[in-house]
């Protein structure tokens, strides 16, 4: 059984010795067989080969020429994030080092080292409210406020902020393979200019939690 540190995860984006990268071969040695698959093996493949076991979701790469790897990796359904770990596959036990579904987006923050690595956004792809906390360009935190509906303007972000982290639920991490497009190189190539109004270094969004 491995034991893997979501702290960890947050950090380097691995689980354990599951990484971004890995052939398919290694993650199935590794975290035995999934619950479910899609996709297809190349040279035929019409959708990447996708594995779920739990609430963990891996998406590989089938570059022509070169071995499968995992691309991506989804920790999801963040609400049963509960208690002191949860098993994420049959071999692979998560132990969440005092987060949970229910931490604020600030707590998450404080538990990556090397604060400076981190930007966190108030907004999605379509501009509905929501927390992403961006490590190193290539791990994103997802949090969703669910009762809140519209984003505020900037004029009034401090006491948003302060709503934003009070009611915030935990929605999936990500870990990203670095050969990817970064999730803030997507965002720049589809809407230039769009996020940097929603976009703040930690200190920013920390400074509006004080008093």
């Amino acid at each position: 059984m491995i034991r893997a540190s979501l702290v960890d995860f947050l950090n380097t984006g691995c689980l354990g010795p599951v990484r971004p990268g890995a052939t398919m071969e290694e993650v199935a040695a590794l975290l035995g067989e999934p619950f479910k698959t899609l996709g297809e093996a190349a040279p035929h493949a019409t959708q990447q080969p996708y594995w779920i076991y739990h609430n963990l979701e891996l998406n590989f790469d089938q570059p022509e020429g070169a071995p499968s790897y995992l691309n991506s990796m989804e920790i999801g359904s963040g609400w049963r994030l509960r208690k002191k770990a949860r098993r994420l596959a049959p071999n692979l036990l998560l132990e969440l080092d005092g987060l949970n579904a229910r931490s604020r987006p600030s707590q998450f923050i404080r538990a990556i080292d090397g604060i400076d690595r981190v930007e966190v956004c108030l907004a999605d792809m379509i501009m509905d409210p929501i927390v992403t906390i961006i490590v190193d360009e290539f791990i994103l935190i997802n949090l969703h406020p669910w009762t809140i509906e519209t984003i505020e303007p900037p004029a009034r972000r401090r006491g948003y902020i302060r709503r934003l982290d009070a009611e915030a639920e935990l929605m999936d991490v990500t870990s990203q393979d670095h050969q990817l497009m970064s999730l803030k190189q997507v965002r720049e190539h589809m809407y230039p200019g769009r996020y940097a109004p929603f976009t703040l270094t930690w200190r920013d969004y920390l400074a509006a939690l004080e008093r």
